[in-house]
């Protein structure tokens, strides 16, 4: 189409556009009257592309924001669980320095009153405490001798003959076991009556 065709079809929409607001269009009986205000502007197919755009930009601006958002948050948590993971310790740590300070004034109160009883009362005073600490954090000991042999919480390392105990019953502990919460943490090492 060439320019000229194109500049007197775009009068002739105006103009057909401009009688249109100006005539007042009745209809039959049963149907309303319909007036249309010269007042009105209808948008241009032009205009309507560059409001079409403005919105997609709008859009498409609060996208990248969204987006933008969604990878700050994740960044944020993920820091976050690896600083939890990485000091989750430290709240046991901080109960176990008293204990701590304690080892180091018995060995150096041994040291100076050379008393064997006294340095056994003041480390049975500190493993006291050291358990109790332990045990405030979740960790308990795993209660074996004349308890059933269970391979759950127990590592057998040898059968005996036992007149006191039935078979499979747990004669001797060998080495504590512990559990964590409601994992167990090392198996008890015993000795089982066959």
């Amino acid at each position: 189409m060439s320019l000229d065709n194109k500049d007197r079809q775009e009068k002739q929409n105006d103009e057909t556009k401009e009688e249109v607001k100006k005539e007042e269009v009745h209809m039959s009986d049963d149907t309303a009257e319909v007036h249309v205000d010269s007042d009105e502007k209808k948008d241009s197919p032009q205009e309507e592309e560059i409001d079409w755009k403005k919105k997609a930009e709008e859009y498409h601006g609060k996208y990248l924001k969204a987006l933008a958002d969604l990878e700050n948050y994740r960044r944020r948590t993920r820091r976050e669980r690896e600083e939890l993971i990485k000091y989750a310790a430290g709240p046991l740590l901080e109960k176990l320095l008293p204990v701590v300070d304690n080892l180091e004034r018995a060995l150096s109160a041994s040291k100076e009153s050379g008393q064997e009883e006294a340095l056994h009362q003041g480390v049975d005073i500190i493993y006291r405490q050291f358990m109790q600490v332990l045990k405030e954090s979740g960790l308990t000991p795993i209660e074996s001798v004349g308890q059933p042999f269970d391979p759950h919480v127990h590592n057998a390392v040898a059968q005996v003959e036992s007149d006191k105990y039935e078979s499979g019953i747990v004669v001797e502990e060998l080495q504590k076991g512990y559990r964590f919460k409601d994992r167990v943490l090392r198996p008890a090492m015993v000795q089982v009556s066959i």
